[in-house]
């Protein structure tokens, strides 16, 4: 693992670059999306483990804080959709230039994954983009962002009363959720119009409608969809007194399989 900072000299962005443990056919690489809030913390040793399959297979993968959380430059205020948007694309620039790579595509989760989509929509030559369980619709998102912080606060209440008096509406477990980044999550929905990628993966438990209506209009627009529906995949859950969110071993060799078969390594 290579950590570096990138992007904007006045506010950089965080990454850390897995480097292919031996050469494939082709150059390529993939970014990886975080989702946001405590999906991202809860979802981070997934992500690490995907990163390194990643690198196991012979693909580089690229890894990053969004500015303004983690370790990336700027205040906790930058992060909007549209900044985030921006930042998946020059976390690819990135790969590209820095490695001279011919194909990277974009893998996201959760936000993440609308982050990606939202960005693919920018990009002419994108090779591939996985969607895993990405957020369609901002508006039932932003309910259950908000129906989590007052579960918190309710099971935190059991032991200390005062935190009954904690701030509902502009935070979620702690992380800031200011009035205009509500606003624009409520506001967002995926409705691509045009092909994303030339392929794309989409990855669910099928229990929303939505999912599967974006994969009708990604094929409709000319992306090859895949529509996967898993159990036991939700790594960004964890219950507030449990144990950390489980790494679907398996579900992240498919996801490599997928975007480098074994006949392609």
């Amino acid at each position: 693992m290579i950590p570096a900072y990138f992007g904007s000299a006045r506010e950089p962005l965080y990454g850390v670059h897995h480097r292919p443990e031996r050469p494939t056919s082709g150059p390529t690489g993939i970014v990886l999306c975080a989702p946001a809030f405590h999906e991202a913390v809860n979802s981070h040793r997934a992500f690490r483990q995907l990163a390194d399959q990643f690198a196991r297979a012979g693909v580089h993968a690229l890894r990053f804080d969004y500015g303004g959380t983690g370790d990336s430059a700027g205040e906790a205020s930058r992060f909007r959709v549209g900044n985030c948007v921006g930042d998946v694309l020059a976390a690819r620039e990135e790969l590209r230039a820095a490695r001279g790579l011919a194909h990277v595509g974009i893998a996201g989760l959760r936000l993440g994954a609308s982050f990606a989509a939202l960005a693919a929509a920018e990009c002419t030559d994108l090779p591939f983009l996985v969607l895993w369980e990405p957020i369609v619709d901002g508006g039932p998102y932003l309910q259950e962002l908000r129906q989590m912080q007052r579960a918190w606060v309710d099971f935190e209440a059991q032991e200390r009363p005062a935190a009954r008096r904690l701030a509902v509406e502009h935070e979620v477990l702690g992380c800031p959720l200011p009035p205009e980044l509500a606003s624009e999550l409520e506001a967002l929905t995926l409705t691509p119009g045009t092909r994303l990628a030339a392929r794309t993966l989409l990855i669910d438990e099928g229990a929303g409608a939505r999912t599967a209506e974006l994969g009708r209009a990604l094929e409709r627009a000319g992306s090859r969809v895949e529509h996967r529906r898993v159990d036991h995949g939700r790594v960004w859950i964890r219950d507030f007194a449990g144990e950390q969110a489980p790494v679907p071993r398996a579900l992240l060799d498919e996801i490599v399989e997928w975007v480098l078969p074994r006949g392609e390594r």
